[in-house]
């Protein structure tokens, strides 16, 4: 007896020690995450909840509560659920139908959550029901889609809805007030009718965007915000144009010549074009050759829509008057005047014609450009006449800085009887020069 009571010690704590080797290195059961509850943003009714476990989710119980009462008025069981997104042991389910609750407002949920371990949580404030009505809007429209300087007033027509998170049904809103806004500014407050139509009128001053929009109202506190789509609005503006009275054709000046600028600015009108007074603008003088613009002044047109400058151009170019208006009805205008030539000047200062022993001719002599601008390049071309009439090029040589002035010279071998002279041919920027005619 002793050996079997002794036996079955040993078998007895054997079996106990194997039994519990497994469920000493088992993971621990993991309750359930229950992460956020809440409404799906565009069906109030329906109400999400996301879990997570380490097993399958297998039921979800939902506990509605008032926020104002704070009494429990629902309770959502598992098979009103359905898996929409993720996984069974992480994912997001949504009720199948919408809640019927007795009341609109806000809603504390309380979910239960179990796995299919049998692990167990609850979370007493897992999210908010937003239990209230969606304001939808319909047939919105505008009676113009451009404004202009005449006729700036916009005239906004529709319908409000509202959705019911009970059933998703839409129905006209009645005596609900709606936002008429210009560029996101309100400009007018309308009310709905008895069929949630509505109209409202407001002034747009801009090419800018029209939109309605409900706020959210003391009269109505379970409505939400909603707003319909924006409707840009142009802006056709009144034309205008520029005339310049002078110079009215393309001139010729010297360098620091004095030139007058007029011109008239005119607007389109029914009746054709008008003088345009009290508009504003600038004038520059615009090289030809890319430099730096000048400024000529700024000017607001007199009664006649005209403008008077007077200006010394420091080289070619054109005149460039630009009006502009803070008023987005009234178009700018630009235009040229027609080409302004500035030309400097250039004069020979000396120039002698020397015979040589060889029967040739020496030449020399020297340039001034009294505007203290030269050319790139100064080519100087020797010519010949046997009268002093008709002259001919000889050859052409280069004026160079001497130190006092731009010296050239030359050697021109077998040469007649006859007179000589230097000369300098116009170019863009300069005039044209010749010398005295020397009898060698």
């Amino acid at each position: 007896m002793f050996r079997s009571r002794a036996a079955w010690a040993v078998i007895g704590t054997t079996a106990i020690l194997l039994a519990g080797t497994p469920a000493a290195n088992a993971a621990e059961g993991q309750a359930p995450d229950i992460r956020w509850a809440n409404s799906v943003s565009d069906d109030l009714g329906t109400l999400a909840v996301n879990i997570s476990s380490d097993s399958a989710i297998t039921t979800i119980k939902a506990h509605i509560v008032s926020a104002a009462t704070e009494q429990e008025v629902a309770v959502v069981e598992n098979d009103a659920f359905g898996l929409v997104s993720g996984t069974p042991d992480d994912g997001t389910w949504h009720t199948k139908q919408p809640l019927d609750l007795a009341d609109l407002g806000s809603y504390t949920v309380r979910v239960e959550a179990t796995d299919a371990d049998g692990d167990h949580a609850t979370d007493n404030s897992a999210g908010t029901l937003a239990y209230y009505v969606t304001p939808v809007f319909e047939d919105v429209r505008t009676d113009r889609t451009e404004v202009d300087i005449d006729h700036r007033q916009v005239r906004v027509d529709g319908l409000l809805k509202g959705r019911w998170p009970a059933t998703r049904e839409l129905k006209p809103l009645a005596d609900h007030p709606v936002d008429v806004d210009v560029d996101y500014w309100t400009e007018n407050t309308v009310r709905t009718d008895a069929e949630g139509r509505f109209s409202g009128t407001v002034t747009v001053n801009d090419a800018v965007p029209v939109q309605v929009v409900y706020r959210h109202a003391n009269d109505h506190p379970y409505v939400l915000y909603g707003e319909s789509e924006t409707m840009q609005i142009g802006v056709r503006q009144v034309a205008t144009r520029w005339t310049v009275r002078t110079p009215a054709e393309a001139r010729t000046i010297d360098f620091g010549q004095q030139i007058a600028l007029t011109a008239t600015l005119e607007r389109e009108t029914p009746q054709g074009w008008v003088p345009f007074e009290g508009q504003s603008g600038g004038v520059l003088f615009e090289p030809s050759s890319g430099g730096q613009f000048a400024s000529v002044g700024y000017f607001t047109t007199d009664e006649d829509g005209q403008i008077a400058f007077e200006h010394a151009p420091w080289e070619t170019g054109t005149f460039l008057m630009t009006s502009h208006s803070d008023d987005p009805f009234i178009a700018s205008a630009s235009t040229s005047s027609a080409r302004i030539t500035v030309l400097r000047a250039s004069v020979f200062t000396s120039f002698s014609a020397d015979r040589a022993l060889d029967r040739g001719v020496h030449v020399e002599g020297a340039m001034d450009f009294p505007e203290n601008s030269t050319p790139a390049t100064i080519p100087v071309h020797i010519q010949y006449s046997p009268d002093g009439e008709q002259w001919a090029d000889l050859v052409t040589t280069e004026a160079n800085w001497s130190g006092s002035g731009y010296a050239f010279s030359a050697d021109i071998a077998g040469t007649q009887e006859g007179f000589f002279r230097a000369h300098f041919e116009s170019t863009g920027s300069f005039r044209a020069a010749t010398s005295q005619a020397v009898k060698a």
